[in-house]
């Protein structure tokens, strides 16, 4: 997948620009309401990106000498040019500077799409890391959506030896570092975003939690007043830097569906839903089916975790896949004491529990989203971005499940 990040000091062109790349494919993009000058200013965070998109009215504000500059620096960005201004004289100067092609204003859908293929086409002879986002959420609390996202986390990061990411965006205590560490987090998500403009590559690795060389975490606000701080342009900008850099990048959504937690799961592969096998959760769990689909997420990429499972519960089970027309994709067994000496150490379940039920099968999830990240070659199911559905259906701004 192509890293795309696109400036532009028109917001309403760079909304623009991200719905027409949208309807070109399956790539990840990053916005800045910058210019191509103050960019320099972030270093070596732009190795995260594969695509430069410059949208500018005219050559003077393309800043053509910056440009020049920055891919003199990071020799493996692919520049495009976005400008009404499209003489034989502004091709031949964005040539100069480094630009790779120049496109006319408005922007035509098939002339970007186009000019992507070329550089994909040419990145794919240096280039095939990927990364797979994966995004847990749940339909009601206390449910063990963090305890899940973590060791799964943890494991993959472990017996896979994957780099794997860990990024804590549930609104309410954002606790999911100190399930499987002692550690206090450096840093969270919201300082991170206040000092944004600092964040290059030594910055961001001092900022995140190293529970080991491979599994980091980026760990929450806190309290529901600091996650409000967390603004979706600062986010995004996190995740574009970020994730290249890793093999592996997990959210922990909590419950709830506003604009931050729906940019994850606009770059997700995978969405767990986490529920029990109770009529409550049922009820709830086909709501958050229908929310979901509502704003666009494929049912492709939606998978159940039936989690704290016993056998008594058999016709609970029948009736929510019945209900909600979909099989768990994975059935984590009731285990209390197991989870609960795991919780109250602060570790791994796999270190206090390996042998226990909840350990293997957790384990075996882990094994199923590694092993089918390795596996999947096709492009995974469109959804209309962000900002299409909030221009076009405006959602509920903050819905937490209830």
């Amino acid at each position: 997948m192509i890293d795309i990040l696109i400036t532009s000091k028109d917001a309403a062109r760079l909304s623009q620009v991200v719905h027409v790349l949208g309807e070109c494919g399956d790539y990840r993009t990053t916005r800045a309401a910058d210019s191509p000058s103050l960019l320099v200013e972030r270093g070596d965070s732009l190795d995260a990106f594969d695509v430069l998109i410059v949208d500018a009215a005219s050559t003077q504000d393309a800043e053509l000498p910056v440009v020049a500059q920055l891919c003199q620096k990071h020799k493996h960005l692919s520049c495009i040019l976005l400008t009404p201004d499209a003489s034989p004289e502004t091709l031949i100067a964005a040539m100069r500077a480094g630009f790779r092609d120049v496109l006319n204003w408005p922007l035509e859908r098939r002339a970007l799409a186009d000019a992507l293929v070329r550089l994909e086409a040419q990145r794919l002879k240096t280039h095939t890391h990927t990364t797979e986002i994966v995004s847990f959420m749940s339909c009601k609390g206390g449910v063990g959506t963090s305890f899940i996202a973590a060791n799964v986390a943890d494991m993959i990061a472990g017996a896979r030896q994957k780099r794997v990411l860990m990024i804590d965006l549930n609104q309410l205590f954002a606790d999911a570092a100190f399930l499987v560490t002692g550690e206090t987090p450096p840093s969270t998500l919201p300082q991170l975003c206040s000092q944004i403009d600092r964040m290059d590559v030594a910055f961001f690795d001092a900022s995140v939690l190293h529970v080991s060389d491979t599994f980091h975490i980026l760990a929450g606000a806190g309290d529901p007043v600091k996650a409000a701080e967390i603004k979706e342009d600062r986010l995004e900008w996190i995740l574009g830097v970020a994730a290249p850099r890793y093999d592996f990048v997990i959210f922990d959504l909590g419950q709830t569906i506003n604009p931050i937690s729906m940019l994850a799961l606009d770059r997700s592969d995978q969405i767990h839903i986490v529920l029990q096998a109770t009529m409550p959760h049922v009820r709830a769990g086909r709501r958050l089916q229908e929310i979901l689909g509502s704003l666009g997420y494929a049912a492709e990429r939606t998978r159940l975790l039936l989690n704290r499972y016993s056998r008594h519960e058999e016709r609970a089970r029948a009736a929510m896949e019945q209900v909600l027309g979909m099989r768990p994709y994975q059935v984590i067994p009731d285990d209390v004491a197991a989870v609960s000496e795991a919780i109250n150490q602060g570790v791994p379940v796999s270190k206090t529990g390996r042998k226990s039920g909840v350990s293997r099968s957790l384990q075996t999830l882990a094994d199923n989203i590694a092993g089918g990240a390795s596996n999947s070659g096709a492009e995974r199911p469109k959804s209309e971005s962000l900002f299409a559905r909030m221009l076009g259906r405006h959602p509920a701004p903050n819905l937490e499940m209830q």
